[in-house]
């Protein structure tokens, strides 16, 4: 039960019950309905199980069926409520509110709760249940919402019953869909295979475009200049891409690309201001390079949904003479100092402030002790995701702790083909409100001759599994050294 409705009928004193309201699965006879809120399966962030059918969580609540161990805050009322059970599962944790309940999940692999989706955030993982992910947006078909109804016991005065709705009513705030991937490397065989199938062959991928196409904003790591011109630097490997490959990356759906790495000066001046120029036209935001000093430091900020999402991107691998200096073009080059300042400004022009940061070691899947002091730097200073690149493989991810750090997404669209780990990759798919990060999701891809699709099940499962390994060793996550594969 949820409460009752009293009134005085016309000439009495002593108000009369007249309705009753209460959650429900299935609505009694002639009941109304009040509200409708979403509610979120949620477990531990590094837990391999990423979608539940309804019969899982069922099983899962009740102790009918294996699995992780329920955690209830409102003394199982929601989930009793929800599931239609009269008894939860024996070993269920009962802590004292739903908020402890999540803090609790987020430190404790193994372990699941139903939150309403006001309280979720990306301290937990949302799992999809029944093929729907979480999203207030989207409720048709999505089977975790829990309904209010109210059931009249005489009649109601008139306007009553539209007087509570607008009262009990539920709104969502908004939310935006990120979409963020690795190092996109268009030049050397990734140009010559461009040339041969056309500039939209390496977003044709099983599964890509969709994802690209269908965020609100999508976000990658350019890792290239756009130029038929320029000189080229001798610094041992240096990428041009041709200008037909921007029509590949407005085909897949770019919003803004960060330039903020080590080959956005390999042709010099003229062809990073001519990448400037064509990205412009075709209306792709960049971030972390720019004609001025100020032009490449400065935030790009993205509304949309009525959400305000500002992004900052820096470089810190060699050669530092790429680095814009007073009016001459270039890329942002890191200065921890700087950049928390930076952060902190641009958290009064946006509700969430996202950092890409080009760091770490090649061909490693383990961050470094600069890395993570790094990302400790940017969530002091108030950065809410923060997404790695460089190191052309994917590496473990961490939270610091307010900020869910993404350490190396790996390559995206490459043609570094002499490993299994340089052709794996992470899609990071997130939704945003004005709080902050509120869901993420990473989504494991391969590439075949530099063309990346998401992943088939066992490979992706052993993928997240390698991630689970190296942030469990790490100690990235609250509650990781206890997770096991």
């Amino acid at each position: 039960p949820y409460g009752a409705v009293q009134f005085a009928p016309a000439g009495e004193d002593a108000p009369q019950r007249a309705a009753s309201i209460l959650w429900a699965m299935i609505p009694p006879e002639g009941a109304i309905a009040l509200r409708e809120e979403p509610y979120v399966a949620a477990t531990h962030i590094l837990s391999l199980t990423v979608e539940a059918s309804w019969a899982d969580l069922v099983g899962w609540a009740s102790g009918t069926q294996p699995g992780p161990r329920l955690v209830v805050g409102d003394d199982g009322a929601a989930v009793r409520s929800l599931f239609g059970l009269e008894r939860l599962a024996p070993h269920t944790t009962y802590v004292p509110d739903p908020l402890t309940a999540k803090q609790y999940v987020s430190t404790h692999p193994g372990t699941w709760a139903l939150l309403p989706w006001r309280l979720v955030d990306a301290t937990v993982h949302a799992l999809t249940v029944e093929g729907h992910r979480p999203d207030p947006r989207h409720l048709l078909g999505y089977p975790l919402v829990r309904r209010l109804w109210l059931v009249p016991e005489k009649p109601l005065p008139p306007g009553m019953v539209e007087a509570l709705r607008q009262a009990l009513a539920y709104q969502a705030d908004p939310v935006v869909e990120l979409v963020a991937v690795g190092d996109i490397m268009l030049a050397r065989q990734v140009g010559e295979r461009i040339a041969q199938k056309g500039a939209r062959y390496p977003f044709e991928g099983e599964g890509i475009r969709p994802l690209l196409e269908g965020a609100d904003i999508a976000f990658g790591n350019l890792e290239c200049p756009i130029s038929t011109g320029g000189v080229r630097q001798d610094k041992g490997i240096e990428f041009r891409a041709d200008p037909a490959v921007v029509e590949g990356l407005t085909y897949a759906g770019f919003d803004i690309l960060s330039l903020a790495n080590n080959h956005t000066g390999d042709y010099g001046d003229a062809a990073l201001l001519d990448t400037l120029a064509y990205l412009d036209e075709v209306g792709i935001l960049t971030v972390g390079a720019g004609e001025t000093i100020t032009l490449a430091h400065r935030v790009q900020v993205i509304e949309s949904n009525g959400v305000r999402v500002g992004f900052l991107a820096y470089n810190e691998i060699p050669p530092r003479w790429f680095a814009a200096k007073g009016d001459s073009p270039g890329s942002a080059f890191a200065d921890l100092e700087a950049l928390r300042e930076a952060v902190s400004q641009a958290r009064e022009q946006a509700d969430v402030v996202i950092v890409s940061y080009h760091w770490g070691t090649e061909y490693t899947p383990y961050p470094t002790p600069s890395q993570r002091a790094i990302a400790r730097a940017l969530s002091e200073a108030g950065a809410d995701l923060v997404i790695g690149h460089h190191p052309h493989v994917v590496q473990g991810v961490g939270y610091y702790p307010s900020t869910f750090v993404a350490f190396s997404l790996g390559n995206f669209v490459f043609d570094q083909e002499f490993s299994d780990e340089t052709q794996e990759g992470l899609v990071l798919r997130g939704l945003l409100d004005q709080s902050g990060l509120k869901t993420v999701e990473l989504l494991p891809h391969t590439m075949t001759r530099s063309q990346p699709a998401l992943a088939p099940v066992e490979r992706a499962h052993s993928m997240l599994e390698r991630i689970l390994r190296v942030t469990r060793e790490q100690h990235l996550l609250p509650g990781a050294e206890r997770a096991t594969p």
